[in-house]
């Protein structure tokens, strides 16, 4: 099965704000108004394109291949954590631990200036 993220996918590690908490006055790190926004995308997106199938045999393979609108630095293991997470939140995935997932492999497929995107090709 292959199911598709349209869009660029953010680095969830590298997108976070460091705000106040007016009660306490202390810092606390909180995700990134466009990274939440991508997350609730994907997840919408994930969810539709699964249609409620529910994986059952576990371990799984997942490969994960994405293209990005331009040749800018993107961190490919941080890019998979932003997507291993939204995968979780559809229920496509239990969980993403090893005993669900058994071999993650990553890949760049290159630039698609007019298509950028993520494919996630689930064997089971």
């Amino acid at each position: 099965m292959i199911l598709t993220i349209p869009g660029n996918t953010p680095s969830q590690k590298n997108r976070k704000i460091i705000s106040v908490n007016r009660a306490t006055g202390r810092p606390f790190l909180r995700t990134a108004p466009k990274e939440k926004a991508w997350r609730e995308m994907a997840v919408l997106e994930l969810s539709s394109q699964f249609r409620g199938y529910r994986v059952t045999d576990y371990p799984i393979d997942l490969n994960i291949v994405f293209w990005y609108d331009s040749e800018r630095r993107h961190d490919l293991d941080n890019a998979a954590s932003s997507v291993m997470d939204a995968l979780v939140e559809a229920g496509v995935i239990e969980d993403d631990a090893m005993k669900f997932v058994s071999c993650l492999t990553l890949q760049y497929g290159g630039v698609d200036k007019t298509n950028p995107r993520c494919e996630i090709h689930l064997e089971e």
